[in-house]
């Protein structure tokens, strides 16, 4: 039986993640802009778009690994692929990043505390070593995110062929092996965040034939519980509506949800460069409500605006230098 390659809902929920964080920072974030209690009460879950991506990474990684049939003898390859196709957004966005620590101690509500990065936190943020050195701390917060996913690449290309072999205790192994992550490591590496990523994995192990709805089934509702039990229920709710969108209705398309998919990596790394500077300059000084309803309108203009000249100029080209790459075979 031959299986679609496309799943035209990803698009739309990657833009969906996207904005969720987008909104979750511009809302809940920028000190002194919204005060209202109910207002920031409902944003504040908007950081989970973070979960999402997970989901969509456990899922999109291996389906486009088994339809490119990848073998362990590839692993280096795909780690290039995946270099040549994150990087160069991700390095653009650390320079403006970088700029703007220093740009910062000009502007009016420069408060004096010492903002600009050391050459070691730069240097750190390379290889997304971060997280491996105590007491050092991201340029932007949202690139945490980058390396729990780059620990996934690692971890998927690694352990491909025994997640998608026709050997049942094989892929119980592996399972086991994700399940446990939250019991045993902290939030800022990939074993925290394993049974989320299983969600996704599932997803596509089953889409591919691979196993059966009952092993599907049986997978996803454990990866659901460890994430619900040490995690947080919240988190959970947000993968959970992911898995179930890819399940059952992954042929919904959608222009705009396709328009903002594509650029959705490069909102997620630029919105905290564009409109989040725009409302931390206003937040001071503006007290209408109308008037900061037009400024977060706005503001999310600008970030995807910014986000879409940052996709023609580097994310689409990287993309396709990373597609023109082929595996040996």
């Amino acid at each position: 039986m031959t299986i679609d390659k496309n799943v035209p809902v990803l698009n739309s929920l990657r833009a969906l993640a996207a904005l969720s964080v987008c909104m979750f920072h511009y809302v809940c974030t920028v000190t002194g802009f919204i005060s209202n209690s109910f207002v920031t009460s409902i944003f504040s879950y908007g950081h989970l778009g973070v979960q999402m991506f997970f989901v969509i990474s456990g899922f999109i990684i291996p389906w486009s690994m088994y339809h490119s049939k990848y073998e362990i003898s590839d692993f280096f390859t795909f780690t290039l692929k995946r270099l040549i196709r994150l990087e160069p957004p991700y390095m653009v966005s650390l320079m403006f990043a970088i700029a703007h620590t220093y740009l910062r101690a000009y502007g009016p509500h420069y408060n004096g505390t010492d903002i600009t990065p050391t050459a070691k936190q730069i240097a750190l943020h390379f290889g997304y070593l971060i997280p491996f050195f105590e007491g050092e701390k991201w340029i932007r917060p949202v690139y945490w995110t980058l390396a729990v996913e780059f620990q996934y690449y690692i971890t998927i290309g690694l352990l491909f062929k025994f997640i998608s072999s026709n050997k049942m205790w094989l892929r119980i192994l592996v399972y086991v092996l994700f399940l446990s992550g939250p019991i045993w490591m902290r939030a800022n590496f990939l074993p925290y965040h394993l049974p989320i990523f299983l969600l996704g994995i599932s997803l596509c192990l089953y889409k591919t034939k691979i196993i059966s709805l009952l092993e599907m089934y049986f997978t996803s509702i454990a990866a659901m519980v460890i994430t619900a039990v040490y995690i947080d229920v919240p988190s959970m709710c947000f993968a959970g509506f992911t898995f179930f969108v890819i399940l059952y209705f992954s042929n919904i398309k959608s222009a705009i949800g396709d328009f903002l998919g594509n650029i959705s990596y490069s909102i997620y790394l630029f919105h905290s460069l564009t409109g989040m500077i725009l409302l931390n300059y206003f937040a001071h000084s503006t007290t209408s409500p109308f008037v900061k309803f037009v400024l977060l309108i706005v503001a999310v203009a600008i970030s995807i605006g910014a986000s879409y000249i940052v996709y023609r100029l580097v994310e689409k080209p990287s993309k396709a230098l990373s597609s023109r790459i082929k595996y040996k075979k």
